[in-house]
């Protein structure tokens, strides 16, 4: 049962499943462990060892199935891999599509979104965050930034006011520049955005400066939030990162979907 019979395949599987540990453990080196490289770690690891021990797993496998009770089991596990692969295919092309997507007209504001801040600094995601709204502003005098994002207990300043200081430092007027320093999470962010917007009567539709992979996510949450038509100002993450956020996103937007927020 499940036995990989051709050697090609199985190198192919062992190559896989051995990339795959790599990348996953690689933000560990920089101290970055989430659910997204502890899922992608424990599947790559799975695939492995089902490939370098296929033979005695399939045996094993296949007295289980005997069993009517166990035959019951492998099919409810087979289904719900099925179905898990499938939420994560449509997940994925969501995504991709919700970071590239292109407005029709100029919205009139932007939403930076926070991120981490090292003392005073921004993070390497943040100031790519930064870069990217800074393109959207430049291209765009008349529109304005709310930089979106509170004070952890390890930062020395909020991620808006960091955020603020850097936009300004690029060249963007500090009269185009609304602070936000409430907020804790993307849900609070975009509800405090809302608020700071109708403060200075600011309607329309937005864009939303954050990781690719992170737009599909801010999108469903701002229509939560009740928000205008939300269009991505995507910034890149490095290669590195991107499959261990690329997969927190799943469970991310699974609670994002349940939870609403």
């Amino acid at each position: 049962m499940l036995r990989i019979d051709s050697q090609l395949l199985r190198i192919i599987l062992i190559c896989i499943s051995l990339i795959g540990m790599i990348l996953f453990f690689l933000p560990m080196l920089v101290h970055i462990v989430n659910i997204g490289n502890l899922f992608g770690l424990g599947c790559s690891t799975v695939l492995f060892l089902f490939t370098a021990l296929n033979r005695p797993i399939s045996a094993f496998l296949g007295k289980v199935w005997q069993n009517r009770a166990g035959k019951a089991l492998l099919v409810t596990v087979g289904a719900l891999f099925v179905l898990g692969v499938l939420y994560c295919l449509v997940m994925s092309c969501c995504m991709a599509y919700a970071a590239h997507k292109k407005p029709q007209t100029a919205p009139k504001a932007v939403i930076v979104l926070g991120c981490k801040v090292r003392g005073t600094t921004p993070s390497l995601m943040l100031a790519k965050r930064i870069r990217a709204a800074c393109a959207v502003l430049e291209a765009n005098p008349d529109m304005v930034a709310v930089v979106s994002g509170g004070k952890g207990d390890d930062e020395d300043i909020s991620e808006a006011q960091c955020m603020r200081q850097e936009l300004i430092r690029m060249g963007i007027a500090e009269s185009r520049i609304i602070p936000e320093d409430r907020s804790t999470t993307t849900s609070e962010n975009l509800r405090f955005s809302k608020e700071k917007l109708a403060e200075h009567g600011i309607t329309g539709d937005l864009y939303l400066a954050t990781d690719s992979y992170h737009e599909m996510r801010a999108q469903v949450l701002a229509r939560i939030e009740g928000l205008p038509e939300c269009w991505p100002v995507s910034a890149k993450t490095s290669w590195y990162l991107v499959p261990t956020y690329w997969v927190r996103e799943w469970f991310g937007l699974a609670h994002a979907f349940v939870f609403g927020n």
